[in-house]
């Protein structure tokens, strides 16, 4: 081996781990020793500014919820220093090797805002994305559509211990993408497909190939010698291929049919008087595969920089190489992986208890529905993310054995549902809601017939059922605490791509010939077992009251429960407000508020929001597609 001199030279430089890669050194620069090839960990931002001190909620005071906000500050802070510069930061793996990411491929996710916090996950335009895109016949092994179901919780892992959380609404469909590009580490031994070949000769082995190994034993880079002398073999070959000239900073990926580490690769060039080489030329990403298929899911979630909680589509695949569930978004020409601090964004699926023949799609739909137009304020709270953090918020089955002690139990889950979300504690509030409704309808309690009202049995019903498949509280859970409580309960399964679907999944999607025959089979299975999609609810029983005795009536959406009664002084409230009849609440906004509940629209008393989460019923409907 020999090291650079000041004469001027170019580098091909083998990636750790990975591939070797054309590095330049300009004339008049002097290479010292070993180097390596992979990128300075990006800096570190700013402590945030101290966060502004809130009124009380739920008992924490102004002090506590300050100094809470800081602790949670701080350690965000010092999870990402960790990340990015601790003995577990991957860019120095042996497994892997550095492509130069652009810091515009970073995810919101992956905790890219101000301490780390997730934002939304890349949106896109589901119709634009149908007529873009051909529908795709995955690979059974990979075909997503046999694992993900409605009420599944998808976490995103990009750089930040606490992940963020999305609910499916529908199931997956596919589609086929002409590129999956990518601007991440490469595992050992793969390649980028979009590369070209050279083919060098020496006369002897005395004719010197340029290459030498650059850099530390574990990131070690292979080397080409020289500007102006690229070695002679490298010489001929751009002399009579000027159309496929090896340029200054190529990567080469393949020696000879061998891949590996530089070592692998200068073992090879030192044997043999002629090369058959595969170069890349650097871009900010590289092509991992060709005619993909990619997996669109309608999905609800809150985020730090949403201003409610929200229907969204997002993009899925199973990575061609590292044979996990990334994150992708549109590029220009197909699909790129979409990347964290330290990679690509992982998307960590728990699969719920049920499936299509087990889960009432009519009350899932009816409790995603209520927790998405809830009159009150839906925007994603710092408070509550600094509660989840402080707070413990296991429920714990040994303290609920007595029957009393469920229904007090349900009684106070639900009075939490009131509460601003963050994007874990809204899978938890509808699974709770669901499981509400279903224990009502099983055993036959109308809540709104005028001798209902609450029922022990159903009460006590709901209680057991949220020990047992949604044990949290759902107004203070971390996305990690949630994976973690999910997967200690009874039912809940990470998705693993070589055990293959659940059992009780195996054989729902439907067949040819069941459903619509004019809906293909993605569309057919989102219409009979999706939970996307504005309903609205049945009429009221006649004499329908609230917890509190008094009479109510659906407000002008066909959906909200209002009494109309004076609950408050008049005062300056915040509040969903409808433009119209039947449309979609607007934002929170500031309203001045009479004290009311109701009576067609706006706030919305505790007793009339008790009534509402016991409802059952919805109007028939014709979904379109």
């Amino acid at each position: 081996m020999r090291t650079p001199q000041s004469t001027g030279e170019v580098h091909i430089a083998a990636c750790a781990g990975g591939y070797p890669t054309v590095q330049v050194v300009q004339p008049g620069t002097t290479q010292m020793g070993y180097k390596t090839s992979a990128m300075p960990p990006p800096p570190l931002r700013p402590p945030p500014p101290p966060l502004p001190q809130q009124g009380r909620t739920s008992g924490m005071t102004n002090h506590t919820a300050a100094a809470g906000a800081a602790t949670f500050s701080a350690a965000m802070a010092a999870h990402q220093e960790k990340g990015v510069n601790g003995d577990n930061d991957s860019s120095s793996s042996d497994d892997e090797t550095v492509l130069q990411p652009s810091g515009s491929d970073l995810e919101g996710a992956a905790g890219s805002g101000q301490m780390a916090i997730p934002q939304a996950v890349q949106a896109v335009d589901q119709n634009q994305v149908r007529r873009r895109f051909k529908s795709a016949v995955p690979l059974h092994g990979h075909d997503l559509r046999r694992y993900v179901r409605a009420g599944d919780i998808l976490n995103y892992l990009g750089g930040n211990r606490w992940g963020h959380v999305v609910m499916a609404l529908d199931p997956p469909q596919a589609l086929e993408t002409p590129t999956l590009v990518s601007a991440e580490r490469f595992p050992v031994g793969a390649v980028p497909l979009d590369t070209y070949t050279a083919k060098l000769y020496r006369a002897s082995r005395d004719e010197k190939w340029g290459f030498e190994i650059e850099g530390e034993e574990n990131n070690a880079t292979l080397a080409v010698v020289g500007v102006p002398y690229l070695g002679e073999a490298i010489q001929r070959w751009n002399a009579d291929h000027r159309s496929q000239c090896i340029h200054l900073g190529d990567h080469v990926v393949e020696v000879n049919g061998v891949r590996g580490t530089a070592s692998d690769l200068l073992a090879v060039c030192e044997g043999v008087n002629e090369l058959n080489l595969a170069l890349w030329r650097p871009q900010d990403t590289a092509v991992v595969a060709y005619n993909v298929p990619i997996f669109a899911v309608k999905v609800l979630q809150s985020a730090s920089n949403m201003r409610d909680i929200a229907e969204s589509t997002v993009c899925i695949a199973v990575h061609p190489l590292r044979q996990c569930v990334c994150a992708v978004g549109p590029a220009r020409d197909g699909f790129r992986v979409n990347m964290g601090h330290s990679g690509p964004v992982e998307v960590q699926v728990m699969m719920s208890p049920l499936c299509n023949s087990s889960m009432d799609f009519g009350l899932f739909r009816l409790a995603v529905n209520e927790v998405v137009r809830a009159p009150h304020d839906q925007k994603w709270s710092m408070r509550t993310a600094v509660r989840s953090y402080l707070r413990n918020a296991a429920l714990r089955s040994d303290r609920y054995q007595k029957p009393k002690a469920k229904v007090r139990l349900g009684q106070r889950l639900s009075e939490r549902w009131a509460a601003r979300p963050i994007c874990s504690t809204v899978p938890a509030r509808i699974w709770q809601k669901y499981l509400l409704k279903r224990a009502y309808k099983n055993r036959g309690a109308k809540v709104d017939a005028a001798d209902g009202g609450c029922n022990f049995s159903a009460e006590a019903a709901f209680a057991d059922d949220v020990l047992r498949y949604m044990p949290v509280k759902d107004d203070r859970v971390l996305p990690d605490d949630l994976v973690a409580m999910l997967t200690d309960s009874q039912g809940w399964e990470t998705l693993n791509l070589e055990a293959g679907p659940p059992e009780r999944r195996i054989g729902d999607r439907p067949t040819a010939g069941q459903g619509d025959p004019g809906l293909s089979g993605d569309k057919q299975e989102i219409r009979l077992h999706g939970a996307s999609g504005a309903i609205r609810r049945a009429s009221l029983e006649p004499g329908a009251k609230n917890k509190d005795g008094v009479p109510v009536r659906l407000g002008i959406d066909h959906f909200t429960v209002y009494c109309g009664q004076q609950v408050s002084r008049p005062r300056t409230a915040t509040a969903r407000l409808f433009d119209a009849e039947g449309e979609p609440p607007k934002p929170a906004a500031k309203i001045s508020w009479d004290g009311r509940c109701g009576p067609l629209q706006g706030p919305q008393c505790s007793s009339c929001r008790w009534l509402e989460d016991r409802l059952m019923a919805t109007e028939p409907q014709v979904q379109h597609l």
